[in-house]
């Protein structure tokens, strides 16, 4: 604008000139000198104009350039992903998914039936997105601060009454209700509110704000399904760097080319994009220092949950729970957490259902059957012996009579569903590459660099997280705090000399370096935090969750007794969303610490007594 405006001033002063020197005198045709002169007045005001213009105006005129992404799998993560790609970078998106069209990602699926809990870890990425936050809230069941989500466990006897559920605000004083209200808003601060909704809610929402984005926006993002990745590899187009995508379409077989000076991996725990960086050969990519390929093989520890076993049986909308004798049935509501206890308490035969909330009332209820990979469940394959299995162990509902609440075919399509199994707890030590000239490279994010059985609650919101990292990253900024560091600082004016993607480099290397750490705490804290909330019921599982429990109570009660100075369990630290992943190890460590030396000096302090009482006598006795 500024640049428009002395044009304009310099055209009108050119013209004056010209017209009063024609006036004069009409019969000569107007010096040349009188355009140089008026040239001249004008030139001292214009530098004046320019030394007071700062640079980065000037710089902001010129039109940011356009590059292209591709990100591989349209989970949460990567539509995450590219919506931060578009709307933060000035990238458009082309986003790959390997399940065909029909497979219908923003529906309900069985397979997939399972729900999360975006806290607030998870909601450092919705809240950048206004629209994405409100639809999140108005889809789902608020747990924690306001949230008013109740439990009510089961019995299996159908003699005993069920007992009322807990937690409930309603039928308070509104004193009561306002010191209540006091406690959430104490504790939402510092844990914040959390989300339930199903997946394919998520999908779907998330969906509609790239639908918005597009609608808005010159970076478009384009959903392309049924393309499976074969490989990723570093090449030219054009004389320019970038990385190329292989894939595949999986319904006729035709092979694709996407080329892109980004390229995100957000297709899950078997990664191929992670896979075709650790089997290239080294001197293809380059990394952090001492980079190896081998560093994208993932590391993998086993914990306690690792390798249960889990499908979904689908229960109906507002079904109801049979209750003692004389007292009328519980009507489910979809906003309340239950837990459906059975009869069986074997190490091969216990089962418990449980039902997590949800915001549609007439929807499928689903619920999990997580156990041992010997449960006697695993051997039924055909519905009727299902539903007789069922009916036995959980003699209060009506399974197998006539009029029972699950549909016979309900029943066969659970008895010969496989399901699904728990992962290791692993993670990937390399998290990006880029190629010889630092211009184009690759980027992982959620179970393509972590994942871990679902115990901590923190799948999808770890995720989450490493998209607001890799975002931070990009913008120069530090991953975790998400603020400018000193070499940003430093080297800010060295950055502005270069093109946008010759900084690639330096920003992918700033995403491994600063978030690989709060990676491996993250995968200690899935090993250690909660592996036995499933109540695995192998008699080593039993003992073991007994010592687990043990650990928590007595790290909480040292926390209350010394006013915060021993640190409460990991688990617990983790629901502090300020925290960093790192933090909460380091304070649990800490506390490990002090246990630890708390028993050795009580050993010492034993044995030392003991000494005194018998060990001198010994020692005379042999002098």
């Amino acid at each position: 604008i500024l640049l428009s405006r002395l044009v304009d001033i310099f055209k009108i002063r050119t013209s004056r000139a010209h017209y009063n020197t024609a006036e004069r005198d009409r019969s000569k045709p107007s010096p040349p000198a009188t355009n140089t002169l008026a040239m001249m007045t004008l030139l001292p005001r214009c530098l004046l104009l320019l030394l007071a213009c700062p640079i980065a105006s000037i710089h902001s005129l010129a039109p940011p350039q356009q590059q292209h992404a591709v990100v591989v799998g349209a989970g949460p993560v990567g539509i995450a992903a590219a919506l931060t790609l578009a709307s933060h970078h000035n990238f458009t998106v082309t986003l790959l998914e390997s399940s065909p069209a029909s497979s219908a990602q923003a529906k309900y699926d069985p397979t997939k039936a399972f729900l999360y809990n975006v806290n607030g870890r998870g909601q450092a990425l919705t809240k950048q997105f206004p629209s994405l936050q409100k639809k999140l809230a108005e889809r789902s069941v608020p747990s924690g601060g306001f949230g008013d989500v109740s439990i009510t466990i089961v019995p299996a006897d159908p003699t005993v009454e069920i007992p009322s559920n807990k937690k409930k605000m309603e039928g308070t004083t509104k004193n009561e209700e306002k010191n209540e209200m006091k406690g959430s808003i104490q504790s939402e601060k510092a844990v914040g509110v959390g989300y339930w909704l199903p997946r394919h809610e998520m999908v779907n929402l998330m969906a509609e704000c790239v639908d918005e984005h597009n609608a808005q926006s010159d970076c478009k993002i384009e959903f392309l399904m049924g393309q499976e990745c074969l490989s990723v590899l570093p090449t030219k187009k054009d004389g320019q760097n970038c990385v190329c995508v292989t894939a595949r379409n999986v319904e006729d077989g035709s092979l694709k080319l996407h080329e892109a000076t980004l390229i995100v991996g957000a297709d899950g725990m078997n990664s191929k994009v992670r896979q075709c960086i650790a089997t290239a050969p080294a001197n293809i990519w380059n990394s952090h220092k001492g980079f190896n390929p081998k560093k994208f093989l993932p590391k993998k520890w086993t914990s306690p949950a690792s390798h249960m076993r889990i499908k979904v049986l689908q229960l109906p909308p507002q079904f109801e729970i049979p209750n003692a004798s004389g007292l009328p049935p519980l009507k489910t509501i979809s906003k309340d957490i239950y837990a459906l206890r059975s009869i069986n308490t074997g190490p091969r035969n216990y089962l418990s259902l449980g039902l997590l909330p949800m915001k549609d009332n007439t929807a499928i209820r689903p619920t999990n059957i997580v156990t041992r990979p010997d449960h006697e469940v695993w051997d039924i394959h055909d519905g009727p012996a299902m539903q007789q299995y069922f009916q036995k162990s959980f003699p209060r509902y009506n399974f197998d009579k006539d009029g029972g609440i699950i549909s016979e075919a309900e029943w066969d399509r659970f008895a010969k569903a496989e399901g699904t199994r728990f992962p290791h707890c692993q993670y990937s030590e390399g998290m990006a590459v880029w190629d010889d000239s630092g211009t184009c490279g690759v980027a992982l994010v959620g179970d393509a660099i972590h994942a871990f059985p679902p115990d901590i609650g923190q799948g999808v919101n770890a995720g989450l997280m490493d998209v607001v990292c890799l975002d931070r990253a990009l913008e120069g900024l530090d991953t975790v705090t998400g603020e400018e560091t000193t070499t940003t600082t430093e080297s800010s004016i060295e950055n502005e000399k270069k093109p946008a993607a010759a900084l690639l480099q330096t920003n992918l290397e700033r995403y491994q370096k600063q978030h690989a750490p709060e990676i491996a705490a993250l995968i200690r804290l899935a090993r250690f935090g909660a592996p036995y909330q499933y109540k695995q019921p192998h008699r080593a599982d039993r003992i073991l969750q007994k010592f687990w429990m043990f650990n928590v109570a007595m790290r909480l009660i040292l926390s209350k007794l010394t006013f915060g100075l021993v640190q409460p369990a990991c688990i617990m630290l983790s629901q502090n969303k300020e925290l960093t992943f790192r933090q909460v190890m380091r304070r649990a460590d800490l506390t490990t610490v002090l246990l630890k030396a708390l028993v050795v000096s009580a050993l010492g302090v034993l044995w030392t007594t003991k000494q005194q009482r018998f060990g001198f006598g010994f020692l005379k006795t042999l002098l």
